[in-house]
């Protein structure tokens, strides 16, 4: 099983990335199980539902999961994907159409020689075309697909552009907007541990930007919560 260091959920083998918090997984965690238990069971108890696991008797019995009301769509089972912003989607898509039209190139040539008998393989009239007229529509469908995501990776360069101009106006907005003492003041958390006070900022940030800026991803946010997260408050 795999946890969160964060917000001590725990996942099942595969899952990389937590789906609450986007930080990366680890094997163990420092505490005994009721130490994790007690930083937020709740959270813990929904992590299982969405990862369809059943509960450990330990969180069962934790007296604060009496009054829990577990929601209906929470508790759906979700798979989390790791955000990726428009400049590594354009890097891999820049990255896929090279070698699709070097695989569509080489399969090319290859029919152009062995059509042309440089390439012998010693088959009769018939099987030449019918090897020559598959190969074909494969180099055809490589060719197609690598034009498809070189458009793709230019498309998406010119989103980049205007998406780290976009990042670079939202972190300047938030080093003048936030300030850690003014934040924990406000929310009142100078003695929660330290997981909960992550929550409880993160989740002031996160309505405070989107008050600001209208429309953004959930991915991106979360990304970028991460990154001015770490430069106010660690």
């Amino acid at each position: 099983m795999a946890w969160c260091p964060k917000c001590k959920c725990e996942y099942v083998e595969g899952v990389t990335v937590c789906a609450d918090c986007g930080c990366e997984l680890v094997d163990h965690l420092d505490g005994t199980e009721d130490e994790i238990l007690q930083t937020d069971p709740q959270k813990i108890a929904q992590a299982f539902i969405r990862t369809g696991e059943a509960l450990p008797e330990e969180l069962l019995d934790s007296e604060l999961l009496q009054d829990f009301d577990f929601d209906e769509e929470e508790a759906k089972p979700t798979v989390q994907k790791a955000y990726r912003n428009s400049a590594e989607q354009a890097k891999e898509n820049r990255a896929s159409a090279f070698s699709l039209l070097f695989v569509g190139g080489a399969g090319f040539v290859f029919i152009l020689l062995f059509f042309l008998d440089v390439i012998d393989l010693h088959m009769t009239l018939l099987s030449k075309y019918m090897v020559s007229g598959v190969m074909g529509v494969l180099v055809i469908l490589f060719i197609v697909m690598g034009i498809i995501s070189l458009r793709n990776s230019k498309i998406l360069k010119k989103k980049a552009y205007k998406e780290n101009n976009l990042t670079q106006e939202i972190k300047r907005w938030c080093m003048d907007r936030f300030r850690k003492e003014e934040i924990d003041a406000i929310l009142e958390i100078d003695k929660q541990q330290e997981e909960l006070q992550y929550f409880a900022r993160a989740k002031y940030m996160k309505e405070a930007i989107q008050k600001q800026f209208m429309n953004l991803e959930e991915g991106y946010l979360d990304r970028l919560i991460e990154e001015v997260y770490a430069e106010i408050f660690e």
